[in-house]
C-alpha cells in the first residue's frame, strides 16, 4: 500500500485524476488534489478526496489502464507483500538520510509535529528543513504510538491493518443465465477502504437456469428499464444496447431506428457480459477476466473450438457469404450442424429483410411471420443473442448446438444486401446426444477460509478450514464432506499471526463522584499496571514494568449542586377589590453562583379575593322629630 501511494502521488495526472477544484463537491481545499494544497495543514491533506477516488476508478475502468496489468509472467511469484509498515523498517533518522543525504538526522525540536511533516537537520547546517511530506506510516511519534496518515495514533498490530474479515457471498447478480456473486472485507485503518493486503473485493461466477424464451438480453433489458421519454418525440421509445469497445462496462443505448448511441450510466449491472462472447463480465464498472474454469483472474481460456485451455486444433472454422435478392418470403441461407460453436451471422448492410432461425423443434426467431425484438433465445441447446438496430441485424451464439440450426432470410421487396456467417465444428464429430449430456460434477478438497488466530499477542497460529467443494458448470459451492470421503484430505495450511509481544499497560477505573456536591473537592480512581496474556486476559504486574509515568489516582473537582437560595418579596394587594383577582411578588436567586434549582422556585403570582369594596353605607331620610 505504501509503495502504491507514492506511485500514485507522482502519477496522478497521467492516471486521470483531476484537481478537486474541477469538482464543486470536493473544492474544499483540504485534500491532495486541491488546486492550492498546503502540506501539513491538517490530517486531510494526506488523504484523497471522494472525487479523486471516482476519477481513479473511472480510469481503471477504461482501456487506458490496460498497461497496469501488463507484467512479466516470470515475476508473478517474486512479488513480496511487506510484513510490516515502512516506518517500522526505516527510523526517522534513516528517512531524513533518504531525503537529504547520509549526514542528515531527524530534528528533535520538531518531535511534537513529526506526523505532520518530517523535519531534518543536515550536519553542516544550523536550521532544520523539510519537504513538507509526512513520515512513513509506522514511524514512532510517542510512547506506544506511531504515525498513520499524518496523525499520531495508538500503536496496533500490523495484522490488524493487513487482514480483514470477508463478508458472506452475495446472492447472484442475475436470476437466470450466468451472473456473478461477490464478497468484500473491511480492513481497519484510516481512509475509505482501510489497509488490506490483497483485494478488498472478490468475485465468482454463478450459474442459473436459462432465461425464458424471448427475454431481452441483459444489456437490452437495462436499456429498456430506463423507459426514457425522448425530448424530440412525444412517445416513449424502445432502447437497445450498444457495446462500446473502449468502455465495455458502460451502458450505451440507442433509440430504435436511431444510429447515435447515448451513454445512460457509467456502470452496467454486475454480471453483464463485456461482449457477445467470452466469460469476461462486468463487476463494479470494470471488465473482470474470468477463466473458462469460472475463476476470477484465472488464465484458463477457451480456444475457438470451445475447449478450456485447448490448442485450437480440434475444430475448423466455416465461414461464407449469402446473397439472394429475388423473391419474397422465407429463403433458407444455410444449415448449421449440431456441435457448432461461436456462431455469428451479420448483415452486410441495413436492409428491409429479417434474419430468421429455427431448430428441429419449435424454438425459433422471426419465424411464422412474427418479428421479435432484440433479446436472448434458447434454441438448439444454446443461448442465441439476437440484435436488431433499425434495419441492421446480427445473430450470435456460443454453442455448442445440440441439433441443426436452419438460418433463413425473410425477404421484402426483393431487397437484401447479403450476410456473412461463420462458426466452428469439431474435426471429430461427437457421438450422438453426447453434446447434450449433463457433465458430471467435480468434487475436491479446498482451503476455503482462515480460522481466527489462537492468540491475541505473543505469537499464535491460524489454520485454514479444509472443505469439500463441488465444481459444476463453472459454479463453485461447498458441500458435505462425505462427498470427498474417497479423496485424500490435505492438512490445513498454517500461518503465524499476532506476533507482537504481549505488552504491559496502565489500567484505570472510572473517576468517583466529587467528594463535595457544592464547592471544591476531590475525585479518586484505581490505577494498576497490567499485562495481557496470549489468551487476551489481563493480570496485575509490577508498576516498574509499565512504560511511562503512573497516571494520577486523584484529582481536584468542584461540585455544582450548590444550595438553592431563593428570596421572595412581599405580596402586592389583590388586583380586584370586589371579588377574585391576582396578587404578585418578586422572586430572585441570591446564590453567589447564581445557580438555583428552578423546580424549587417560589410562586411569583397567586389567586386572591377581596370584598372590601363590595359593601357601602347607604343612609335614608331623617325621621320626624318626636315630641315627648
Amino acid at each position: 500500500m505504501f509503495h502504491f501511494v507514492l506511485f500514485l502521488k507522482t502519477s496522478k495526472f497521467s492516471m486521470g485524476i483531476n484537481h478537486d477544484n474541477d469538482h464543486p463537491s470536493c473544492a474544499d481545499g483540504v485534500h491532495i488534489m486541491s488546486g492550492e494544497w498546503i502540506k501539513g495543514q491538517n490530517l486531510g491533506d494526506v488523504s484523497w478526496s471522494q472525487c479523486s477516488r471516482e476519477d481513479l476508478e473511472r480510469f481503471l475502468r477504461s482501456k487506458a489502464s490496460n498497461c497496469l496489468v501488463q507484467t512479466n509472467p516470470q515475476s508473478l511469484n517474486s512479488v513480496i507483500i511487506p510484513s510490516k509498515l515502512p516506518g517500522m523498517t526505516y527510523t526517522a533518522d534513516e528517512q531524513c538520510q533518504i531525503l537529504f543525504g547520509p549526514t542528515a538526522s531527524f530534528c528533535q525540536e520538531m518531535q511534537h509535529v513529526i506526523c505532520t511533516g518530517l523535519w531534518c537537520k543536515v550536519e553542516s547546517e544550523k536550521e532544520c528543513k523539510t519537504k513538507l511530506d509526512p513520515p512513513m506510516d509506522g514511524t514512532d511519534c510517542d510512547t506506544g504510538k506511531w504515525c498513520k496518515a499524518g496523525d499520531c495514533i495508538n500503536r496496533t498490530s500490523f495484522s490488524e491493518h493487513a487482514e480483514g474479515e470477508w463478508s458472506a457471498w452475495s446472492s447472484c447478480s442475475r436470476t437466470c443465465n450466468t451472473g456473478i456473486s461477490s464478497r468484500q472485507r473491511k480492513c481497519p485503518g484510516s481512509g475509505l477502504e482501510g489497509q488490506c493486503h490483497g483485494p478488498t473485493m472478490q468475485y465468482r461466477v454463478c450459474e442459473n437456469p436459462s432465461c425464458p424464451a424471448g427475454v431481452p438480453a441483459f444489456r437490452d433489458w437495462q436499456c429498456q428499464a430506463f423507459s426514457v421519454r425522448s425530448s424530440y418525440q412525444k412517445h416513449v421509445h424502445q432502447w437497445q444496447a450498444v457495446i462500446d469497445d473502449e468502455k465495455p462496462c458502460a451502458l450505451f443505448c440507442s433509440p430504435a431506428g436511431k444510429d447515435q448511441p447515448v451513454l445512460l450510466t457509467e456502470k452496467v449491472m454486475d454480471g453483464t457480459s463485456c461482449g457477445q462472447h467470452g466469460l469476461d463480465v462486468c463487476a463494479d464498472g470494470r471488465c473482470q477476466k474470468f477463466g473458462c474454469d469460472g475463476i476470477l483472474g484465472s488464465l484458463a481460456r477457451e480456444d475457438h473450438c470451445g475447449i478450456c485451455n485447448g490448442n485450437g486444433k480440434s475444430c475448423k472454422v466455416i465461414k461464407g457469404d449469402f446473397n439472394h435478392t429475388r423473391g419474397a418470403g422465407y429463403v433458407e441461407a444455410l444449415v448449421i450442424p449440431a456441435g457448432a460453436r461461436r456462431i455469428k451471422v451479420v448483415e452486410e448492410k441495413p436492409a428491409h429483410s429479417y434474419l430468421a432461425l429455427r431448430d428441429a423443434g419449435k424454438q425459433s426467431i422471426n419465424s411464422d411471420w412474427k418479428i421479435e425484438h432484440s433479446g436472448t433465445f434458447n434454441i438448439a441447446g444454446t443461448t442465441v443473442h439476437y440484435v436488431r438496430r433499425g434495419l441492421w441485424e446480427k445473430i450470435s451464439a456460443k454453442g455448442p448446438t445440440t441439433s441443426p440450426l436452419h438460418l433463413l432470410v425473410l425477404l421484402f421487396h426483393d431487397q437484401s444486401y447479403g450476410l456473412h456467417y461463420e462458426y466452428t465444428i469439431p474435426l471429430d464429430p461427437l457421438p450422438e446426444n453426447q453434446s447434450s449430456k449433463v457433465p458430471e460434477p467435480l468434487f475436491m478438497w479446498t482451503h476455503s477460509t482462515w480460522e481466527d488466530c489462537d492468540a491475541v499477542c505473543g505469537g499464535g497460529e491460524r489454520k485454514t478450514t479444509v472443505s469439500c467443494t463441488k465444481i459444476m458448470n463453472k459454479n463453485i459451492s461447498l458441500v458435505d464432506n462425505k462427498k470427498c470421503k474417497y479423496l485424500t484430505k490435505p492438512e490445513p495450511q498454517i500461518r503465524k499471526c499476532n506476533e507482537q509481544p504481549c505488552q504491559t499497560r496502565w489500567m484505570m477505573t472510572e473517576w468517583t463522584p466529587c467528594s463535595r456536591t457544592c464547592g471544591k473537592g476531590t475525585q479518586n480512581r484505581q490505577v494498576a499496571c497490567t499485562q495481557q496474556l496470549r489468551n487476551g486476559t489481563l493480570i496485575r504486574a509490577r508498576e516498574r514494568d509499565c512504560l511511562g509515568p503512573k497516571p494520577a489516582s486523584a484529582q481536584r473537582c468542584e461540585g455544582q449542586d450548590c444550595m438553592t437560595v431563593w428570596e421572595a418579596g412581599v405580596w402586592s394587594e389583590c388586583s380586584v377589590k370586589c371579588g377574585k383577582g391576582v396578587r404578585h411578588r418578586t422572586v430572585r436567586c441570591t446564590n453567589p453562583r447564581k445557580k438555583c434549582v428552578l423546580s424549587t422556585r417560589p410562586k411569583e403570582a397567586e389567586d386572591c379575593e377581596d370584598y372590601s369594596k363590595c359593601y357601602v353605607w347607604r343612609m335614608g331620610d331623617w325621621s320626624k322629630v318626636s315630641h315627648p
